[in-house]
């Protein structure tokens, strides 16, 4: 691995442990244990740093589950345990809680890019899937408040899987007019 890569993936782990506001090239020199010139020699500023770490992460983030998708039974459901359980360190609630108090700009465009993808992906997901009588648009935002919830939630790190899956089933499941299999047969 590059010295630019370990960089990188050590800014992620600064996010993860500590929050945005944590990432300084000094701090993120001494998660790699190396100097800070070592660090201003391939990022000029902290910003650059914020800016390639994260959206190199946001897109290995999205290349994961489109591969996923591909070849899931049912792709919407998919895609929202994905949408819980993709960031188990944490770094997606970090850049979501610092995008919300809107003080780091990179951090604020990154998380904005990514959150229009999800949003579009979703929609595209919920066509045909929504229950008689709810619009597909509130559809989507009752879902983006459930998942921004369980991604969000104090609780979240301590809660299995399996728990947060029962309980993102449990909100989404009314909205939907019926499962995959019944849809793919209607089509």
């Amino acid at each position: 691995m590059s010295v630019r890569d370990e960089v990188k993936e050590a800014t992620i782990r600064v996010i993860a442990a500590e929050g945005v506001p944590a990432v300084t090239i000094r701090r993120v020199a001494r998660e790699v244990g190396r100097s800070t010139s070592a660090i201003t020699h391939y990022f000029s500023d902290r910003d650059q740093l914020l800016r390639e770490a994260v959206t190199e992460t946001l897109t290995e983030m999205q290349e994961q589950i489109e591969a996923t998708l591909l070849t899931a039974e049912d792709p919407l459901m998919t895609f929202l345990e994905w949408s819980i359980e993709a960031d188990p360190h944490g770094v997606w609630a970090a850049i979501v809680a610092a995008s919300r108090v809107g003080i780091e700009p990179e951090i604020t465009a990154r998380a904005s890019v990514f959150d229009q993808w999800w949003c579009d992906r979703l929609a595209n997901l919920l066509e045909g899937r929504c229950a008689e009588g709810v619009d597909s648009q509130e559809a989507a935002d009752a879902i983006g408040v459930v998942v921004e919830g369980l991604v969000l939630s104090v609780e979240a790190s301590n809660q299995d899987t399996a728990r947060r899956q029962r309980l993102l089933h449990l909100l989404v499941q009314p909205l939907l007019a019926t499962n995959v299999k019944d849809v793919r047969k209607a089509s």
